[in-house]
């Protein structure tokens, strides 16, 4: 009966979900054209490599605590309520980085940008898999990885032609914008029944469902409160997730996806682009950036249909193969132009290959490691535990970024620069056979269904396919 739904509310409340990630996007974009107006004098800022370093990280430092902030305010005062919330940080920050020539403050504002975007991290994800049907939940989890390619294309398209005070104002205009667009948003069913809140969950249950049938409705809302109060008899504490075995194999899951995540090179990529682009090829490195910009915004799209149409597994396997691929062949070209130093004429032959490369990578990873860990970290935990879940993934991601981009420029120095991309295509290799053999199918599933498959002991798991969970659920 879920196709009969008029799901345009579902729709626009998470398409306006997602326009949060544009500030995610930005502000791990921001990096890309600021550093060479650092280093070209354009931001009238004196700032050593050293400082700029830590300018790029601590945004991965502030959303370790934003996590946390995420996950109380979600807690506390639900899902809508901490969107809104998140803004204030990131809107603190800009207005910082605006006003600011000195690199401490700059810290400062890197770390508040890093509040906003793992709070973010934390409750965008659990709010649009809480308001969708299973039919469109993957499509609109995936459209949050379209607007945050969308934050990184201003960036890189708009960023390296304009001065150091527009590229900030920029930023500063974002949370301002989102934070109107979801002003209207409607509260998560689950955030009410979670609360013993029945009236306002029956309200905000019919007007994302856009359906006024009665009975329809109270027995979708019965299932769902069901498998509510079946959570909340357990506690929602962190110690409660580490230590209750049932959440470990889900667990040790949403761990190593977010590892094949961040540990394949996409922080490093986003943050220096440009650079990056300068010293691998002749092109010009805003062109190219340019170009990188719109191949991520248009592949992001495409993994949005994609989702409709292939499984959560499928699409990860793919994806995390053509990561790999994309960065042997990279750190391939870093081998011959540092270590074999083959001629300038035979290195310029090659000149397409660390392109082939960063392009292969940022179409291959949009279509499933980008952004699936991240509707997989929400699916796989029931509501007395999912946000504390995400919280705990969204903090080991920020963990990895900051240890990828602290050590990314002592390591190329001391290593290579094709040491750095051959460690990630390692960590890809090792990623897809991880997915192979770990990773549950998702797809087409409600989530007390994924979550009663990730709970049940393994002889019982091949009675609760789609037909069969439908036939309980009608006894029920």
């Amino acid at each position: 009966m879920s196709e009969k739904h008029n799901r345009k509310v579902q729709y626009l409340a998470g398409l306006c979900a997602s326009l949060t990630f544009t500030f995610t996007g930005a502000t791990l974009g921001w990096a890309s054209p600021a550093i060479p107006k650092f280093k070209s004098g354009d931001a009238n800022i004196e700032i050593t490599d050293a400082q700029t370093s830590w300018v790029v990280s601590l945004l991965s430092v502030g959303a370790l605590f934003g996590c946390y902030m995420g996950q109380v305010l979600s807690e506390g005062v639900g899902r809508h309520r901490t969107i809104l919330i998140s803004a204030v940080p990131g809107l603190l920050g800009a207005i910082i980085i605006l006003l600011t020539k000195w690199p401490e403050l700059m810290y400062l504002a890197r770390f508040m940008y890093g509040l906003t975007t793992g709070s973010l991290a934390v409750v965008v994800m659990i709010y649009v898999t809480e308001i969708a049907d299973k039919e469109i939940r993957g499509a609109l989890g995936m459209l949050i990885q379209v607007m945050n390619n969308l934050g990184g294309l201003i960036m890189y398209g708009v960023g390296p032609f304009v001065s150091y005070t527009v590229l900030n104002a920029i930023i500063l205009a974002i949370p301002i914008t989102y934070a109107l667009c979801c002003s209207w948003l409607p509260e998560s069913p689950y955030y009410h029944l979670k609360n013993e809140r029945i009236d306002l969950a029956r309200k905000e249950f019919m007007f994302l469902k856009g359906r006024n049938d009665e009975k329809w409705v109270d027995e979708q809302l019965g299932i769902m409160r069901a498998h509510v109060r079946e959570s909340m008899e357990n506690k929602t504490t962190v110690k409660e997730l580490l230590t209750n075995m049932k959440y470990r194999k889900a667990l040790y899951i949403v761990a190593g996806l977010k590892i094949v995540q961040y540990m394949t090179g996409v922080f490093v990529i986003q943050s220096y682009l440009e650079v990056i682009f300068r010293q691998s090829s002749s092109i010009s490195g805003p062109h190219v950036s340019i170009i990188y910009g719109f191949v991520q915004f248009g592949a992001g799209i495409g993994a949005t249909f994609l989702s409709r149409w292939f499984g959560r597994r499928v699409l990860m396997l793919i994806s995390c193969l053509g990561v790999s691929m994309s960065m042997t062949a990279i750190g391939l070209y870093f081998y011959l132009q540092e270590s074999v130093k083959i001629s300038e004429e035979a290195l310029k032959s090659l000149s397409p290959l660390p392109l082939v490369g960063l392009f292969g990578f940022n179409i291959l990873y949009a279509v499933g490691v980008g952004n699936l860990p991240y509707v997989m970290q929400v699916e796989l935990f029931p509501v007395n535990v999912k946000a504390a879940a995400s919280s705990l993934a969204t903090m080991l991601a920020c963990a990895l970024c900051f240890a990828v981009t602290k050590c990314y420029l002592n390591v190329k120095e001391i290593f290579g620069h094709y040491t750095v991309f051959w460690s990630f295509a390692l960590i890809g290799y090792v990623g897809v056979l991880f997915i192979y053999f770990f990773v549950p199918e998702t797809k087409g599933k409600t989530l007390e269904q994924v979550i009663d498959n990730m709970q049940k002991p393994a002889e019982a798991q091949p009675l609760r396919n789609n037909s069969d969970v439908k036939s309980l659920q009608i006894i029920d």
